[in-house]
């Protein structure tokens, strides 16, 4: 107990008994919960690990998709009953990941979850494409999409959804297997309750006329750029999964975020690591990276996405920040896909934010043998 609370407690002494045990339920509740509560805190007890696995052998990645599932369906109003089917749904369907598949190939060029098999469905809720593939594979590789797009159907059904259990409605929704959706209803109810008290006060607010956004998109379904070589896109991928991460100095190794996020060099490291299959481990520092011996020095005129690009200051030494080069968008900028600094999360800027300063651009192979150097002191200054 902290010295603010003992002085509330003191003062209530005299109080009557009631007025006081509401005193004391003030100065022991939590706070709300929003969207940028980290997952390894209060936002999601029992989760722990670098990563915060521990929920029934969940990622930081799938509670992040369970968390959506609930913050969208509270900022749409959505019953209790409800939300708990479409995480069932989600959790049978998917294991919470947002899954590709092979037979789709245009799925293959959206940051995914994995990969899956089951005809020609894709995403969380494994929505065919040849049966809802009407709205493009963009929209239908959209996590944010394909949850609203469950309780869009749970709406559908009007007043005969309130005779329904939660395992009936996912059925009812999904028309898989009998008794599918039984079997994960304790996990949705627990992480209903995890995730039940997020404000939607805290939520992205969406234009009229659009679905609802819950905590906002996560990287996955991220479109990915076609010019990309094979090891670019892998490290596009694995980097655009932790969009919506928080900034966190010194944060992030080759496991994923610590202490709750990234920063710019702990994320290139991890997408570097996890691209080269482990073959190549960056310290955690930018300037160590640039001068790395797997690094390749490439002209800015031939950069390609998947590339780390380092910024270096006016009269400086040694580059301050790093990122990944992303491709152009439809307006023909160069972006920027990085953890930009205390206060933000992982996004995607234009590069013309670090007019002025000096560019480098980095390409990593691996070379037959080399002794990687991870003692550098870590962070972006």
């Amino acid at each position: 107990m902290d010295t603010s609370s003992r002085a509330v407690i003191a003062t209530a002494l005299g109080l009557p008994a009631v007025l006081l045990l509401l005193l004391l339920m003030v100065v022991g509740a939590d706070p709300s919960l929003s969207c940028t509560t980290p997952l390894t805190s209060g936002g999601a007890a029992g989760v722990s690990g670098a990563t915060g696995q521990a929920v029934a052998g969940l990622s930081e990645r799938q509670l992040l998709l369970a968390r959506n599932g609930v913050a969208i369906g509270k900022q749409r109003g959505i019953p209790e009953p409800v939300i708990i089917a479409e995480l069932a749904a989600q959790a049978t369907e998917s294991s919470f990941r947002n899954l590709a598949n092979p037979t789709v190939p245009e799925s293959l060029n959206y940051a995914n979850d994995g990969l899956g098999y089951d005809h020609d469905s894709v995403g969380p809720h494994q929505m065919r494409a040849s049966i809802w593939g009407e709205v493009g594979i963009a929209t239908l590789m959209d996590p944010v999409y394909q949850i609203n797009w469950f309780y869009d159907q749970a709406e559908r059904l009007g007043a005969a959804v309130g005779a329904m259990s939660p395992a009936e409605l996912a059925q009812e929704i999904e028309r898989s297997a009998p008794n599918a959706y039984s079997g994960q209803l304790e996990l949705a109810r627990r992480l209903y309750g995890m995730f039940a008290d997020i404000d939607p006060a805290s939520m992205p607010r969406s234009p009229a006329g659009e679905p609802a956004a819950g905590c906002g998109p996560t990287g996955s379904g991220t479109s990915l750029p076609g010019q990309a070589s094979e090891f670019g896109r892998a490290v596009l991928e694995h980097a655009a999964r932790w969009m919506g991460t928080p900034y966190v100095w010194g944060g992030g190794d080759v496991n994923g975020p610590t202490s709750g996020g990234f920063d710019c060099s702990g994320l290139t490291l991890y997408a570097i690591y996890n691209a080269s299959g482990g073959r190549i481990r960056l310290p955690h520092y930018t300037q160590a990276q640039q001068d790395h011996p797997t690094a390749q020095v490439v002209p800015f005129a031939e950069r390609a996405p998947g590339d780390l690009i380092f910024f270096t200051a006016k009269g400086a030494s040694d580059s301050h920040h790093v990122g990944i080069y992303y491709g152009r968008d439809e307006q023909g900028r160069d972006l920027l896909l990085h953890a930009p600094q205390s206060g933000q999360t992982v996004t995607l800027t234009p590069l013309s934010a670090w007019d002025g300063e000096h560019i480098d651009v980095r390409r990593y192979s691996s070379p037959a043998s080399f002794n990687p150097d991870t003692s550098l002191p870590g962070g972006r200054t």
